[in-house]
Formats: structure tokens, C-alpha cells, sequence
């Protein structure tokens, strides 16, 4: 996929000129992706690997490994006892979601170094994760399933981040009107690049760079991102986005106002403090 940068309405503002030119430098600011997770993307789609060559390659990345084993004991998989070993986790979650949950933690921690957007980028991660978990719900429901259905969720607005990150770097502005119209527009292309530069499935490059297309609902894992999206703005309320209020931007996307509600309550059941995505049979 060929990435161009959104034209922008004249007359530009300083601030968009300075995010411009950043964004053209082309790796600026691109966080990088750590070994683990992307030896983790190979291995997950292994059918030789086993619990315990995933379980070594955490357990080499110490910092890495501590969040993992946190969040795989949180509320969302506890299963009556603690997993006290990497290895342990990864038998209760299986490869797959263990690899989608790794991400989780790996996007997580790459939302560091963004200044007084703080706030800003750690809301956009919870809706990163609740995405994550319904896009996952969605493509059950639609019988849709395929590999990369929650990180495509998790991953999709990724790019918000690096966008909060390079606005952190020009002089700072009290418009946030201003800021948040910025990053709504140069998001996708931005997460794309993000997805690119870590060489990640083509599906999930396409879900950062055309989620807001309305020209790519057609592509199966395109739409389940903006379903996902649909469910969460309903379940956090944001916006007019709500079941009841807007049923025309699910019935856009071809689902009927009772399977919506539907997806949106489950979505509501799934949350934890950990917004972990929750293991389901046919991925363990």
C-alpha cells in the first residue's frame, strides 16, 4: 500500500506545518517494535511452536515479561488461581492470544514520551483495547473469524499516538480543538507507517490506514474495525454513537439494531481494570 498524507485545507496553521514536516521526515518519532513481539508474530504462526519456546522468548525481555504476567493474571483470565510462571500464562491463554496479548502490552508501553498529551494518548489506549475485544466479539457474531481479528482492533488507531508524540515536539498550543482535529486526520496515515515499519500483516496495515474510509467497507477486516469502533463509541458514549441514538452507522455497516445492542453488551461484559482481551476456545 502506498501511503499519501491527507491534503490539508489552506491556510495551514504553524502547528500543522511543524506536524507536516515531522510526518515527512518519515521515521520520526516511529516507536520501535521489540524483539519479543515480533519474534512472537512468527512463532504464534508456527504449528511446531509450543508453550514453552514462547514462554522463553518473554521471559528473555525481563520488563516485558513483568507486565505480561500481570495483565494475564488480571481479572479478565483469572481462572480460580494465579499463574506464577510466563509459562503457566502462556498454557492458559494458548499462542495465539498470547501473541495478541503481548501486543497489548507492547503498544502499551510504546505510548511513553508524549509530553502534556498524557492524558490524551492513555484514553485513546483504552479505547485501543476495548477495540481490540470487539472486533474480536464482531467477527464471531458474523462468523468472520480470521488470525488477526483482535490485533486489528488493538492496532487500528495506533497511529494517534505517534501523531500526540510529534505534536509534543513543536511549541505548544491551548488549542486542543486544534490538536484533536490534527490527529483525527493524520492518524491513519500515521499508524500505517507505525504498522509498516514493524512489518506487520497487510490486514493490519490496511485497518490503520482506511478505517475511516468509507470507500473500504467492503474489505471483511476494514469493516470489522469500524464495527469495533461503532461498539466501542456506544459502550464509552462517545459522541452521538449510541445504541438508540445513531442505529444508522451500524445499519451502514450492515448490522440491524438488535445484533448491535447485542455485540454492545457483550462488549460492556468484557471490561476489566486491565481491558485484557479475554482467551476464548477457539484460540486456546
Amino acid at each position: 500500500m502506498s501511503l499519501v498524507l491527507p491534503v490539508a485545507e489552506a491556510p495551514q496553521s504553524s502547528l500543522e506545518k511543524g506536524l507536516l514536516r515531522l510526518m515527512r521526515n518519515g521515521v520520526t518519532s516511529l516507536p520501535v517494535l521489540p524483539q519479543v513481539a515480533a519474534s512472537a508474530l512468527q512463532l504464534a504462526n508456527d504449528p511446531s511452536t509450543g508453550p514453552r519456546d514462547l514462554a522463553d522468548l518473554i521471559d528473555g525481555d525481563p520488563p516485558i515479561a513483568a507486565r505480561f504476567l500481570s495483565v494475564a493474571n488480571s481479572a479478565a483470565y483469572y481462572r480460580g488461581y494465579a499463574a506464577p510462571t510466563t509459562r503457566d500464562a502462556v498454557i492458559r491463554l494458548g499462542l495465539a492470544t498470547t501473541r495478541d496479548l503481548l501486543f497489548q502490552v507492547v503498544y502499551g508501553a510504546s505510548t511513553q514520551g508524549v509530553g502534556n498529551f498524557q492524558s490524551q494518548v492513555a484514553y485513546s489506549f483504552k479505547r485501543s483495547v476495548l477495540a481490540g475485544a470487539a472486533a474480536r466479539l464482531a467477527a464471531k457474531r458474523l462468523g468472520q473469524r480470521f488470525e488477526y481479528d483482535y490485533m486489528c482492533g488493538l492496532l487500528h488507531d495506533i497511529g494517534e499516538a505517534r501523531i500526540y508524540r510529534l505534536l509534543a515536539k513543536l511549541p505548544p498550543t491551548k488549542n486542543l480543538r486544534l490538536v484533536r482535529s490534527l490527529v483525527e486526520r493524520y492518524h491513519p496515515s500515521a499508524g500505517a507507517e507505525v504498522a509498516m515499519a514493524w512489518r506487520l500483516p497487510a490486514e493490519i496495515v490496511d485497518c490503520c490506514a482506511a478505517h475511516h474510509d468509507s470507500d473500504t467497507e467492503h474489505e471483511p477486516h476494514v469493516r470489522l474495525v469500524m464495527i469495533a469502533d461503532a461498539c466501542v463509541d456506544a459502550v464509552l458514549g462517545d459522541g452521538v454513537a449510541r445504541i438508540g441514538v445513531d442505529p444508522e452507522r451500524f445499519a451502514r455497516l450492515g448490522l440491524g439494531q438488535e445484533v448491535a445492542a447485542s455485540l454492545v453488551s457483550e462488549l460492556r461484559d468484557t471490561q476489566s481494570p486491565e481491558q485484557a482481551p479475554r482467551p476464548t476456545e477457539a484460540r486456546s
